[in-house]
């Protein structure tokens, strides 16, 4: 086994990757360095402990089972540092001393946020396989541990969780990365608070903390109140945008013409794979474990949305990955959805002839579908909206039927789609203009 080089953990950082990878390290045994599929990757160590297995009849101790410990994220804890924990832990293994058990007895009254954070990170978030673990991450490294992470968990004061969520809600560009998105503001600091007060009552919860209170509670209420997006497109408004779309080429003119016939989330189109379509029954079925509400979400394709997707799988299908909609052969999804959408809003401008147009967001579309559809449906209609936006029903009946209401579904969306569409429609001219925007890889959706 190669021992790990720190040029050689860079070059796997910079390439595509369809899941996680680890790297073991061949110098330590038992380190690993455990890349996430996106960013993010975090030092491992497996250990087992002398005499947990029990001793034999000649006195020998056993080693117990196996331990994950988490030495921290790279590069913040270095190759070399990464070794050097991993050795001392493993020699205290080896004397039959269990690092865990030393580093909770050394953490109890002292244990810092960023102590916290990464057990929070391992013991639950982890553990709990959360789709937004990305999340979590982003805002514990790039907020929470950069302004308090030195701080005594149980010592944390509201003062310094009030400095911390002023300080997120900055606008910031990462100094020295010219392509890198702007972090902060008013959105990251209310994400920062949630996950901030979750982590605190987790670690009370769990007796890792002896505080009773937690500092964060109700701070949230300081921030500007939340305003809710309600931009719905006219009918006119939409069936320009459809236009428009036939002039973007793939991947963004075939995107933005399905958000509009299914009413799906932009992000759900934008990660569909090709296991999720089933041409022959008309139907996109998106897997409980890739879908918003946890559960299993069936929408009705209607007659140009498989044309659309014919002629996509056709000619666009990658060779290399499941993504439909992909710049990288179909290993990761679709990226570059603002210059994207710019695209879109000249399109649309250059359709409309008109020069002020009213902004909207990829969103919006989905928001419009549910607008015309209860139109049409009027009033008792909500239950069949739902069905069609996916919205979670806990309901023992919604659970068993997965499949109920298509028919009723399809039936409302072919309705709207000879509304939007007005006449007859070639899917070729979806394509008729090759894509220009530069293709990067995804490492966080911002279309929901």
């Amino acid at each position: 086994m190669n021992k790990l080089t720190d040029v050689g953990i860079r070059a796997v950082l910079e390439k595509p990757r369809n899941g996680r990878v680890e790297l073991p390290d061949g110098a330590v045994p038992g380190l690993t360095l455990r890349i996430g599929k996106t960013r993010g990757a975090t030092w491992s160590l497996m250990i087992r402990i002398a005499g947990e297995g029990g001793i034999t009849d000649r006195g020998h101790a056993l080693v117990g089972p196996k331990r994950r410990l988490t030495l921290g994220t790279y590069p913040h804890v270095s190759l070399h540092a990464a070794r050097a924990k991993a050795s001392a832990y493993l020699d205290q293994a080896r004397r039959g001393e269990s690092p865990v058990e030393a580093l909770e007895r050394a953490a109890t009254g002292r244990l810092t946020v960023e102590g916290l954070a990464e057990k929070f990170l391992t013991d639950y978030v982890y553990l709990k396989q959360l789709r937004s673990a990305y999340n979590y991450e982003i805002a514990i490294r790039t907020h929470i541990v950069a302004e308090v992470g030195r701080v005594v968990a149980d010592m944390l004061t509201r003062d310094q969780v009030r400095s911390l969520m002023k300080n997120a809600m900055v606008q910031v560009t990462p100094t020295g990365q010219a392509k890198a998105r702007r972090r902060g503001g008013v959105e990251a600091a209310r994400s920062v608070m949630g996950v901030l007060r979750k982590m605190i009552n987790w670690g009370i919860r769990e007796r890792l903390l002896k505080r009773v209170d937690n500092p964060v509670a109700g701070m949230q209420d300081n921030l500007p109140k939340k305003r809710k997006k309600e931009r719905v497109l006219s009918l006119e408004e939409a069936r320009i945008v459809w236009h428009a779309a036939g002039t973007l080429g793939y991947p963004f003119g075939p995107l933005y013409r399905l958000i509009l016939l299914t009413g799906c989330r932009p992000g759900e189109w934008a990660q569909c794979r090709q296991s999720y379509i089933d041409l022959k029954h008309s139907l996109l079925v998106i897997p409980a474990q890739a879908y918003k509400s946890d559960h299993v979400h069936v929408v009705p394709l209607v007659p140009v949305a498989v044309q659309i997707l014919e002629y996509t799988l056709t000619n666009y299908a990658g060779r290399q990955g499941d993504y439909v909609f992909s710049g990288t052969d179909g290993l990761a999804p679709v990226s570059g959805w603002t210059k994207g959408h710019s695209r879109m809003m000249r399109a649309v401008t250059a359709v409309s002839g008109e020069r002020d147009v009213v902004p909207w967001t990829p969103h919006d579309l989905r928001r419009t579908v549910a607008t015309r559809i209860a139109e049409q449906l009027g009033v008792g209609g909500e239950q069949l909206i739902k069905r069609v936006l996916g919205h979670a029903d806990g309901s023992v009946t919604a659970i068993y039927n997965r499949y109920g209401y298509v028919k009723e579904m399809r039936e409302v969306l072919e309705r709207w789609a000879e509304d939007l569409m007005g006449g007859e429609f070639d899917p070729a001219s979806i394509f008729s203009e090759p894509e220009t925007v530069p293709y990067v890889i995804v490492e966080e959706t911002s279309v929901s």
